[in-house]
This record gives structure tokens, sequence and C-alpha cells, in this order.
């Protein structure tokens, strides 16, 4: 149209996009920094607050369960993100072959698991591993072996990671097809007429090709694990003994069972800050990769 400016048009613009400006403002950035300043006081949630200052950072440092719950919630993370892209890279090479038939069919149950409730998911497999459960009734006539699935410390951190392959290794999967489909299958006749076979052409082709995609997935893999919650609390509530009890259920038992809002603001403060500086590597490693 004559006389409609470019500012105008921008102007324009940023009115459609003020609805999800507000909506991260008040649910995103302003929980942010009111985390931030409460972290700062005493608070029950019921008597008024009271400044401490940095009283309870230096409590912080040397709480055991604090160190605890991070090293939980670290070693969740690390099993997760390496199984996960593992489970999914292989199964992106499976369906990438032409040996396989009825694809659609299997990708469509392995992805399954992304687009249910959470929720559902978590009641089922914690029905699953009980004693009288599926898994546990399978192990005993077949493999005449009792497994505490969910009161063993060692286990139950183990049976909570099974249930997160089960549940995310679809999602993760699709991005590793999504990276395949991307390399030029010139690439693979080439190699191919000079006599490179499956091995070859995965460690010289397709491995640099997905450098990109690995980063990505290994990235926000972490975050994703880094930041679990429902499975946890639904399927074990943090135990046994406190073997499943990461972070975010610190935080939330802290603030919300303990009523100690201040210090389990400033918790979140210690995870803001481990995820902000796994963001800021995940900046510079893309654009080192780019």
């Amino acid at each position: 149209m004559r006389g409609y400016s470019v500012t105008r048009l921008q102007n324009h613009g940023y009115v459609f996009i003020l609805p999800t400006v507000i909506f991260f403002l008040v649910f995103l950035i302003y929980p942010m920094a009111n985390a931030f300043f409460l972290s700062l006081f005493k608070w029950n949630l019921l008597s008024p607050r009271v400044y401490i200052g940095l009283k309870n950072f230096k409590k912080l440092v040397g709480d055991p369960r604090v160190l605890n719950s991070l090293w939980v919630t670290l070693h969740f993370t690390v099993l997760s993100v390496i199984f996960l892209n593992l489970l999914a890279f292989i199964y992106a090479l499976m369906f990438s072959s032409r040996l396989i038939r009825f694809k659609n069919i299997l990708q469509s149950m392995i992805f399954l698991p992304v687009i249910l409730s959470t929720v559902a998911i978590g009641i089922v497999w914690k029905f699953m591993f009980q004693t009288t459960g599926l898994l546990s009734v399978i192990f005993v006539n077949i493999l005449k072996v009792q497994i505490p699935w969910l009161t063993s410390t060692k286990i139950a951190p183990y049976a909570v990671i099974i249930v997160n392959l089960w549940r995310y290794t679809g999602y993760y999967m699709v991005i590793y097809i999504a990276g395949l489909l991307a390399i030029p299958d010139s690439l693979y006749e080439a190699a191919r007429i000079d006599g490179a076979g499956f091995w070859a052409q995965l460690v010289y082709i397709t491995i640099p090709s997905l450098k990109n995609t690995f980063t990505l997935a290994f990235v926000s893999c972490f975050i994703f694990s880094f930041g679990a919650f429902p499975l946890q609390y639904i399927i074990t509530e943090g135990g046994p003994s406190r073997s499943t009890e990461v972070l975010t259920i610190l935080i939330y038992r802290t603030a919300f069972d303990f009523t100690k809002m201040g210090y389990g603001s400033t918790i979140s403060v210690l995870f803001f800050l481990i995820l902000l500086m796994v963001s800021i590597i995940q900046l510079r490693v893309l654009r080192s990769t780019i």
C-alpha cells in the first residue's frame, strides 16, 4: 500500500507479539527475578519476610542435602544424555536402512510415549515396578530374580532412568532422522563406488555430517534431563532415602513442604546458574561448529 512505511509495519508487528511478551514477563521473567529477591530473605509464607542477606547462600555451600541432590541430578542427567542419544541414533540408523520393513509403524510406536501424559506414564510404570507388577512378575517367573525396583537406593535411580529412556528416545530419534535426511545421497554413492562399507561410511560421512545435530541433541537433552521433575516425583517421590531426589524436587519440598521459601529460592538460583552456564557453553559450541 502507498504511504505504508516499513517503520509503521514494524510497529504493528510489535502489537502482534505483545501478548507473548506479556506472558513471558508475567510467568517467566517476574518469577525468576522474584526468586533472586526472595533468596535474600527468611520467609515461611506466613510470617513477614526477614532480610538475612547472603546467609542462605552460605548455608547452601555446606548443605549435605543440596550436595546429594546435585549429585543425583548429575548422575541422572549424564546417564540419560548418553543412553538417550545412543539409542536414538541407533534407531535413526536402523530406520534409514532400506532393509527395515514397516518403518512408519515402528517409528510411531517408538515416538508414541513422547505425546503421552507424563503423569499417566509415571503412574503406570510405578505399578509395573511394584512387587506384584508386570516387570517384577516377569523377572521372578523367567529369571527367578526379585528386583527391588523402588525400594533399593542402588536400583531406584536406574528404574527412573529406564522410564526416561522409554519416554524420550522417540523425540531424539526424530531429530537424528531429520539430520540423516539432510545428508546428500551423492556422498554415500561416491563412498560405495570407492569400496567403503557401512562402518567407513558411518565414521567418515554420517558422524561428521551430523556434528550440529549431535550438539543440538546433547545440549537440549542435558537441559531437559537436568530439569526433570514429574517422573521422579510420581514414581519415587525422591526416595528411597533421597536416592532419586533431584534438585527440582528439593526446591519444591524446601519451599512448600518445609515452608522455607527463602532457602528454596536460593536453591532455585543455583539451579538457574547451572543451566545458564550450560546454555553459554551451548552457544559457544554451536558457533565453533557452524
